[in-house]
C-alpha cells in the first residue's frame, strides 16, 4: 500500500491498494480515506464512500453496525460481524491511531467477508492435513531406508498397515497377512523379514493352496538333518518361513503344525530325534480366519499361535493414491525397460484410475506392460488401451450435450469435471492447483461448492 498517511489536515482520497479492504475515518466519523476495493461489501464503489458520515451510513442501513463509534467509544482494537445491505456478512476490524494528547485521532478499519474467512479456514485445514501427512512420511523416512520392489506407500491405509509391520518385525512375534490376491502380501511378508533380526537368515515362501496335501507334510518336515532330504523348517532355520494362503491347510496339517509351535520343536518326516524350532512365521489368507474359526473350518489352536500381529492390505480400488502412483512407477519402469518413453493421455490416466483391478497389482503391471510395449506413439491414448479395458460410454470433452442449457451451467459441468479428474490423479489441493493453474484456496472453494451440489 502507498501513498497513506495519517495526519490532521489528510486530504480525501482513495488508496492505492486493491488487495484490502480498508477504511479511515477522523474522529467525527467522516470517511477520509478509502482503498480501491471499499465499498464492494456494500454495494457502493469507493469514491462514493468518501466524505460520508458512517453516522448517516448507519442509519441508512449500508453499516450494520459502524465500527468507528465503537473504536472511538472503548479506544481500543474491536473487532465486530457486520451485515450488508446485501444480507452478507463481513468481519470488521477497527484500529484506533491517537494524537498527540492522546485522543482518537483516527480510525482505520478492514473487513473481510465471512465467506471469505471460511475459504481460508478450508485452506488452513487443508494445510494442517498436508503438514501432518509430511510428518507422518518424514517419520518413516528418518528409520531405516528399506527398498524392496512393488512396495507403494501413498495412501494412508497402506502406511499404517507398513508401520504395524515395521513394529511387528523387530517383536520376532508371528503375523497374518490379509488381502486379496496381488496386493502386495508377499511384499509385505519381505519387508517383516528384512526388517527383523533374522534378515541375514534364509526367507522361505510356500504356497499352501499349490502344494498338494501328501506332499505338504514332507515338504514341511523333511528327513533327517543330515539327510539329502531337508524339510521346510530346517531350511528356515534362524530365518522366516511365509505360509501363503494358510487357509488352504487341511485341519490334519493345521493340527500337526499347531503341535509344533507350540512345542518349539519338530521331529522330521521319517526321524527320531526332535530337532529345535528356530523360525519366524508369517503367514497369509484371503479371507478373515476368525470367520474360518468359527465355521469350525480353522484349527482354532493355530489361530491363537498365529494371530498375534493382524495386517490388512486393501485393493486398489481402495488405494488411489497408491494406483496412482504405481502406474507412474511401472510406466517409467517398462519405458526404461524398453528403452522408450511413453506417457499417459489425460484420459487414460483417468480411465485407468475409475478400474476396479480385481487382480491388483499383478494385473495392474501387466497393463501398464502392455501399454508400453503396443503404443506406437509417444502418447498412450484410449485407442491403445485393450478392448476389455476401455470404456465406450465414458463422457469426455468431445461430445457437449446442449439440451437447451446454457452456457454457464455447461461450463459448471466442464469445471465439475475437470476438478475431479485433478482429485483422482493428485494428493493435494495444492499439487491440483499447480496442475490446473489456479491457487489452492480456488480449488479448495470449487471442491466445497461442488462436493455441497451434488
Amino acid at each position: 500500500m502507498t501513498g497513506f498517511f495519517l495526519h490532521p489536515n489528510s486530504k480525501e482520497e482513495i488508496i492505492d491498494s486493491y488487495d484490502e479492504d480498508i477504511i479511515v475515518t477522523n474522529h467525527a466519523g467522516f470517511i477520509v480515506k478509502a482503498s480501491q476495493i471499499s465499498g464492494r461489501h456494500y454495494g457502493l464503489k469507493a469514491k462514493e464512500l468518501l466524505g460520508k458520515s458512517v453516522y448517516d451510513l448507519e442509519k441508512k442501513g449500508i453499516f450494520s453496525p459502524a465500527i468507528t463509534p465503537l473504536v472511538l467509544e472503548q479506544k481500543k482494537k474491536v473487532v465486530a460481524i457486520q451485515t450488508t445491505p446485501s444480507g452478507g456478512k463481513a468481519l470488521i476490524t477497527g484500529m484506533p491511531f491517537f494524537n498527540e494528547l492522546g485522543e482518537v485521532e483516527f480510525v482505520l478499519s478492514y473487513s473481510y467477508e465471512v465467506e471469505e474467512l471460511l475459504v481460508i479456514q478450508e485452506y488452513m485445514k487443508e494445510l494442517e492435513n498436508e503438514m501432518a501427512l509430511a510428518k507422518e512420511e518424514l517419520s518413516l523416512l528418518r528409520k531405516e531406508h528399506l527398498m524392496i520392489e512393488g512396495l507403494t506407500i501413498e495412501n494412508r491405509s497402506t502406511r499404517i498397515a507398513y508401520e504395524t509391520a515395521r513394529n511387528a518385525a523387530a517383536l520376532d512375534v508371528s503375523v497374518v497377512l490379509y488381502g486379496e490376491p496381488g496386493t502386495g502380501k508377499s511384499t509385505m511378508a519381505k519387508v517383516i523379514h528384512n526388517e527383523s533380526v533374522r534378515k541375514n537368515g534364509p526367507f522361505i515362501e510356500v504356497d499352501c493352496e499349490t502344494l498338494p496335501e501328501a506332499m505338504f507334510e514332507r515338504e514341511l518336515f523333511g528327513g533327517e538333518f543330515e539327510q539329502k532330504e531337508t524339510g521346510l523348517l530346517t531350511l528356515s532355520n534362524g530365518g522366516t518361513l511365509y505360509l501363503k494362503g494358510i487357509d488352504k491347510l487341511s485341519l490334519h496339517l493345521q493340527g500337526k503344525l499347531a503341535h509344533v509351535l507350540k512345542e518349539r520343536k519338530y521331529i522330521p518326516f521319517h526321524g527320531e530325534t526332535a530337532l529345535p524350532l528356530n523360525i519366524r512365521l508369517i503367514s497369509s489368507s484371503e479371507s478373515l480366519l476368525t470367520t474360518a474359526v468359527s465355521e469350525k473350518a480353522f484349527h482354532s489352536d493355530l489361530y491363537y499361535l498365529l494371530h498375534i500381529v493382524p495386517i490388512h492390505l486393501k485393493p486398489l480400488r481402495e488405494r488411489k493414491e497408491d494406483l496412482s502412483a504405481l502406474i507412474s512407477n511401472y510406466l517409467t519402469q517398462f519405458s526404461t525397460d524398453y528403452k522408450t518413453v511413453k506417457n499417459l493421455s489425460n484420459d487414460v490416466f483417468n480411465q485407468l484410475i475409475r478400474l476396479d483391478w480385481p487382480g491388483n497389482v499383478d494385473e495392474l503391471k501387466n497393463v501398464i506392460e502392455r501399454l508400453v510395449v503396443q503404443s506406437n506413439t509417444p502418447i498412450i491414448t484410449a485407442n491403445d488401451l485393450p478392448p476389455e479395458y476401455r470404456n465406450e460410454t465414458e463422457d469426455d470433452f468431445s461430445v457437449i450435450h446442449l439440451g437447451g442449457r446454457t452456457l454457464p451451467s455447461i461450463l459448471e459441468d466442464v469445471e465439475m469435471k475437470v476438478l475431479k479428474d485433478a482429485q483422482e490423479r493428485y494428493r493435494t489441493t495444492t499439487e491440483m492447483a499447480k496442475f490446473l493453474g489456479i491457487s489452492q484456496p480456488s480449488v479448495v472453494r470449487k471442491l466445497k461448492k461442488y462436493i455441497e451440489t451434488e
